[in-house]
């Protein structure tokens, strides 16, 4: 016994307590990360409804170089050596400041994509709350980086289109590019429907 009772050292519990975030501490951590989302968000929104703008006003640009190119193709002595009339010029000179919108808006939603995933290191234990109704900063940040990547794909697509259907010898190549254009493949329908979902997320109650 003398041997066990020798071989025994004394052990101190610490409390865990004392290592965690006091609840004052937490709430103030949680309402910074809060305020700080609320405001990614908004420039998401943002972002988006100029996004469906450009969409819009690059979509009527579209329209009026293919009508104006399909006249110089239907004359004759055009089609050889192409033809770029002052008036579709200066509409294809429009096209190009639209496309760069989506170009600036890609830049700037990777940036938010850039300080969610920061938010997460800063948010600590905060980043496992459900911040309005069922997302947490995880699920943001997903949101975030599946609408980035849209947005790039289809920001390709609209220089492409903007550089070339001026260039366009035949109808059916202008048809194409005006409705590659009108009609996209990455920003459609299920981009609204997931914005529709994230404004039911945050909408306060």
């Amino acid at each position: 016994m003398d041997i066990l009772n020798n071989s025994l050292t004394p052990i101190r519990f610490v409390d865990s307590q004392q290592h965690s975030q006091s609840p004052n501490k937490f709430n103030a951590n949680l309402s910074n990360c809060k305020a700080r989302m609320e405001s990614l968000v908004n420039d998401l929104k943002s972002n988006y409804a100029k996004w469906k703008l450009a969409h819009q006003r690059g979509t009527s640009l579209c329209y009026a170089i293919e009508a104006k190119k399909t006249r110089c193709l239907e004359k004759p002595d055009e089609t050889e050596s192409g033809c770029y009339p002052e008036d579709m010029i200066a509409a294809c000179d429009k096209l190009a400041v639209v496309t760069s919108i989506f170009v600036d808006i890609v830049k700037n939603t990777f940036e938010i994509l850039r300080q969610m995933r920061a938010l997460i290191k800063l948010a600590g234990p905060a980043s496992d709350v459900i911040f309005y109704r069922t997302w947490k900063l995880e699920k943001f940040v997903s949101f975030t980086k599946e609408l980035f990547n849209r947005y790039e794909r289809e920001s390709i697509i609209k220089q492409q289109v903007m550089q070339n259907i001026a260039h366009c010898t035949t109808r059916s190549k202008l048809i194409a590019y005006t409705t590659a254009w009108e009609f996209p493949d990455h920003v459609d329908a299920y981009v609204d429907l997931v914005f529709l979902l994230l404004a039911e997320e945050v909408k306060t109650k």
